[in-house]
């Protein structure tokens, strides 16, 4: 059996994103999961995907919806849509399939990364966790509830699940870098492009390693963190 792996949002960051696979090194005998907004806000949201649907043929992976993907797909059937989802942050992803970066047209998105995207899930349990892009509501079962609370509940609203099991999650900002880890709840989105970090949580070792756009890298110890 091989690690378990969780990856935070990543938000267009491509050096961060290669550089964490480069020193994570994770096998065919691992099981990586990317929590979602893996696009927006950061310059290389078309990069990053199509570095992960090449990695996705390589490794065993699941990909979780994050509102940013939500807001993309929801962008390419309704104009109304796509004006909010240009203000929300789909200017830089839109940038991100020109070359130049000057193009802002969703026309240039490949059909590839649509089917890709349309492919996320909601969320994934395994025995002992619950990964999910924001977060879920405690006292009720997780394949009952409603997929706005997958993509916008906060990691402020964290409280231990009916079922046990601990919840894995990005999308609420830890502006420290570091993953908070309220034994119950671990958010791992570490600020990734304002100065921060990407994480990927060695779920079982609690090891956070990371990565960020000036090139570094580091790992943490988050068995005692809050």
């Amino acid at each position: 059996m091989g690690r378990l792996l969780a990856i935070g949002d990543i938000h267009g960051c491509l050096i961060s994103l290669k550089l964490l696979i480069e020193k994570v090194r994770p096998t065919h005998e691992d099981l990586v999961i990317v929590l979602g907004d893996i696009i927006a806000r950061g310059p290389e949201s078309k990069g990053c995907l199509d570095f992960l649907i090449e990695l996705n043929e390589e490794l065993k992976m699941v990909f979780l919806m994050g509102n940013h993907e939500e807001f993309m797909l929801e962008a390419k059937t309704s104009s109304i849509a796509c004006g909010s989802w240009i203000y929300f942050g789909g200017e830089e992803v839109l940038r991100s399939y020109d070359p130049l970066h000057q193009t802002v047209d969703i026309k240039n998105v490949p059909e590839n990364h649509w089917k890709f995207i349309e492919s996320f899930q909601d969320y994934f349990e395994t025995d002992e966790e619950i990964f999910v892009h924001g977060m879920i509501e405690p006292d009720k079962p997780v394949h009952g509830q409603d997929s706005t609370s997958f993509r916008w509940l906060t990691f402020s609203k964290a409280s231990p699940h009916i079922s046990g099991k601990r919840v894995i999650c990005g999308h609420t900002l830890q502006e420290s870098g570091v993953p908070s880890n309220l034994k119950h709840s671990i958010c791992i989105d570490t600020n990734t492009c304002e100065n921060g970090w990407l994480t990927c949580l060695d779920v079982k070792a609690e090891l956070a390693h990371q990565t960020n756009e000036a090139g570094d890298y580091r790992i943490l110890d988050i068995s005692s963190t809050e």
